[in-house]
């Protein structure tokens, strides 16, 4: 599948928590996107399986349902690895027809039209996150339109407003967009608030 895509992955100091990437499969297109739990052990680590078993996995990521159930076993698996802490998850998956995928946490999927701003992830529980054992993921689908999706973690959401982001996404083509939406919360310092990850894709 020809997406025009953009990513940025930054570390607010020390060790980066926040996981991002787009595999293409099957004529499908999967954005991921894993925050580590930072207040833990074994965050960046809980992070890094996510992405590794959804990329493992990705080929047969074709309903929301099959999202669901990914993320199912992957919080069991996190559970059981001694050396992970916890993460949340967001897989979104971009076919010919639709948009769907299942998420966990406070990572963030939405779908941005010149007329509209549609959050994928609204009905996803905060917590408890992948790594517990407590299997919470929650499914999203509606159907492709062209637009821009962008996936990111909480680095980019908790730190700006979506009047902004909106401004960005309509100004900027998919090429530099990611970086330019780092910028959004960039202190004067130049430092980060967070580690943020940003995957943007557009359709059309």
């Amino acid at each position: 599948m020809n997406v025009a895509t953009s990513i940025a992955l930054f570390a607010s100091g020390g060790e980066l928590q926040d996981r991002v990437e787009l595999i293409q499969a099957c004529g499908r297109a999967v954005l991921i996107v894993a925050d580590g739990a930072g207040a833990m052990k074994g965050g960046a680590q809980a992070a890094e399986m996510c992405l590794q078993r959804v990329r493992q996995s990705a080929a047969w990521l074709d309903s929301e349902d099959h999202c669901v159930r990914l993320l199912t076993d992957i919080d069991r698996e996190i559970a059981a690895a001694a050396e992970c802490g916890e993460t949340t998850g967001v897989v979104t998956v971009i076919s010919a027809h639709r948009i769907f995928g299942a998420s966990v946490g406070d990572s963030a999927a939405w779908h941005f039209t010149p007329g509209a701003a549609d959050q994928l992830t609204r009905f996803q529980q905060r917590k408890p996150l992948l790594g517990t054992g407590a299997r919470s993921p929650c499914a999203f689908v509606r159907e492709r339109t062209s637009g821009t999706v962008v996936v990111a973690s909480d680095g980019l959401w908790k730190y700006t407003s979506l009047e902004r982001i909106q401004t960005e996404v309509h100004k900027h083509g998919a090429q530099d967009l990611a970086a330019r939406l780092v910028e959004l919360v960039r202190l004067r310092s130049g430092a980060l608030p967070d580690d943020i990850a940003v995957l943007t894709c557009e359709l059309s």
